[in-house]
């Protein structure tokens, strides 16, 4: 129930490039930053050494949400399910894909329209040979139990629930955005990877700016979390003194309102201490 198909990559590496990792530096305290894919495979791993350096040393992990703690997140019943926002034409677009992705059709009738775009996009992961235990924060999260190093929550799984629950129309146009973009995936994918892999922030902003969401959704999933973090980042005493590795989904590290650049709005020194290069993917 977690992420964007944006957020996701597939197959594909760089000879001699990394992930982006970011340093950000303030009198009283320290955040090493790395976008996370939230599903994938092993061709993912090895992470970034300048990343994995770092590790010994930090005072705790920072991600979105601790996904593998006991939760029950609450679903509002009262929110109407996508068979009764949809028009036709779409029903009809859904239920070829369902039975493409082998999902049952009358059951993703019957979720809120955030929660069957969510369905959909982990079938999409899933037929690509990713899942989400090969995923970047569920392997740190891990190993962070392993190390008994604090995990620190940027949100609760019930605070993005609650978002979801919360986007215009309860997440349409999430649903038609996965429903159109359904044929291309296979090569968004394979490009989406190559560029996480290089390093290549320039390509993953235009993927991100490729993406056919409103401006209200890219708000509420992006840009006004990206802020919210930021704030508590620089200004909340759980980081007072501390030394802390941050794990975020990669698309909120890109651009004018990526969690860097908000950083060293607030003051903070922020350098990339990575090399990245050319993914060489050209967007289709």
């Amino acid at each position: 129930m977690r992420k964007l198909l944006l957020l996701i990559p597939f197959l594909g590496t760089t000879a001699y490039a990394e992930p982006a990792v970011w340093l950000a530096k303030s009198p009283d305290r320290q955040f090493i930053l790395l976008g996370s894919i939230h599903a994938g495979n092993e061709q993912l791993f090895p992470l970034p050494k300048a990343f994995l350096q770092q590790w010994p040393n930090a005072d705790g992990l920072v991600v979105e949400a601790n996904i593998l703690a006991p939760t029950r997140p609450h679903l509002d019943p009262t929110i109407p399910s996508a068979g009764t926002i949809l028009t036709d034409v779409e029903k009809a677009t859904l239920a070829d894909i369902a039975n493409k992705a082998g999902l049952s059709y009358p059951a993703l009738l019957q979720s809120p329209p955030w929660l069957t775009a969510i369905s959909l996009q982990m079938s999409m992961a899933q037929q690509a040979g990713l899942t989400p235990q090969q995923g970047i924060d569920i392997k740190l999260l891990k190993r962070a139990s392993h190390d008994n190093m604090p995990i620190l929550e940027l949100e609760s799984v019930q605070q993005q629930v609650d978002l979801m629950e919360a986007m215009p129309d309860h997440g349409k146009d999430l649903l038609i955005s996965t429903l159109t973009e359904w044929h291309s995936v296979k090569s968004q994918l394979n490009c989406l990877t190559r560029a996480w892999r290089a390093g290549d922030q320039a390509q993953l902003s235009a993927l991100f700016e490729q993406s056919q969401y409103s401006d209200q959704t890219s708000d509420a999933l992006i840009f006004d979390r990206n802020h919210n973090w930021a704030e508590s980042l620089s200004s909340s005493p759980a980081y007072h003194q501390g030394k802390y590795m941050v794990v975020v989904g990669a698309m909120h590290l890109i651009g004018q309102q990526g969690l860097p650049t908000l950083l060293k709005q607030k003051g903070f020194t922020v350098t990339q201490i990575t090399q990245g290069s050319d993914a060489n993917c050209p967007i289709d």
